[in-house]
């Protein structure tokens, strides 16, 4: 056969072949390529850490692993439907970062691993212990700033004796979190005002109430609906002129007063060190949680400014970064 037929064979072969069975292979290479679960809220700069964690463990998304994401916003009832979502898909791994994402998934399995990033895995039940964790739930954990903030609170405002806690009843980790606060605030002889914030309606609320009251200061506990209203909660607090504390380094960034929490990018990047262990054969329940290793003092001088305040010498010598 010359060349030229042969070559033109080929090319009418290739048009009369059926295209399922040419996409075949890149087809069937997906479907037995490892499926991970992401449960989370807007995406962000973390979910890229989480990426990042993950490369350097090995895994890719669309190479070597597929990343099944779903992202949530301010809703249980969507978050508590992408979560079965992800456990239907049978995937090997369920990573959710916080708390409530946490709980929706465990709510439906026991069984799929769980990796979480700053959740209270113990004080909220996911968890038996960090050591041990003994269920399917395992990762990093944030807690223990919850104190900490309260008291930059009191140093910075070493006059005033009334706080304001805007938070979530519904999410266990601020109910546990009041408790610590309120045996703090005894200590301390500090009045707290918990002031509730179940979604967005309730901010503008919020701060009609802490007015009333005569809140001298506010310290905003970190969610979800902290996060996808951060702009909001931050000009409030300025326009009713109140010294606010925060855990995310983006709270400040936009304008909060201070924040004071575990570094978020690292908690994820980390994350997915849990995942590849899990993957390799390792069982949630003997990887112990880890405690966040990086916490950040961020400073904004410039709303310490428009607020008339003068921030102590011992703070601005410990911050990681001031923003001016």
């Amino acid at each position: 056969m010359r060349r030229r037929e042969f070559i033109r064979l080929i090319g009418t072969i290739g048009a009369v072949w059926p295209r399922n069975l040419v996409a075949q292979p890149t087809d069937q290479l997906k479907k037995k390529m490892t499926r991970i679960g992401f449960l989370a809220s807007v995406p962000h700069e973390r979910i890229d850490a989480f990426d990042r964690g993950l490369r350097e463990q090995g895994y890719s998304d669309g190479e070597n692993i597929i990343i099944e994401r779903r992202f949530w916003k301010n809703d249980p009832e969507q978050l508590a439907k992408f979560a079965a979502e992800l456990v239907a898909l049978d995937v090997e791994v369920i990573v959710a970062p916080t708390t409530p994402e946490a709980l929706a998934a465990k709510a439906l399995t026991s069984t799929i691993p769980i990796v979480t990033a700053t959740a209270d895995a113990v004080g909220v039940g996911l968890a038996e212990s960090f050591a041990r964790p003994g269920g399917n739930v395992t990762g990093l954990t944030a807690v223990g700033g919850s104190i900490k903030n309260l008291g930059l609170l009191a140093e910075l405002l070493p006059g005033a004796s009334r706080f304001a806690i805007l938070l979530d009843p519904d999410n266990q980790y601020h109910s546990q979190s009041m408790a610590r606060f309120e045996k703090a605030a005894a200590e301390r002889r500090l009045e707290i005002l918990p002031v509730v914030k179940r979604s967005v309606d309730d901010i503008g609320q919020a701060f009609q109430t802490m007015a009333i009251k005569g809140v001298q200061g506010l310290l905003v506990l970190a969610d979800p609906i902290a996060a996808a209203n951060r702009r909001k909660i931050i000009e409030l607090a300025a326009q009713n002129r109140i010294p606010d504390v925060y855990y995310w380094r983006e709270d400040a960034v936009e304008g909060g007063l201070i924040a004071y929490g575990p570094d978020l990018v690292d908690l994820n990047r980390r994350s997915a060190t849990y995942v590849a262990k899990l993957l390799r054969g390792s069982k949630a329940a003997d990887l112990p949680i880890e405690q966040a290793e990086r916490y950040r003092l961020v400073i904004n001088l410039k709303t310490a400014n428009a607020l008339g305040l003068s921030i102590p010498t011992s703070l601005l010598a410990t911050a990681d970064e001031v923003i001016e």
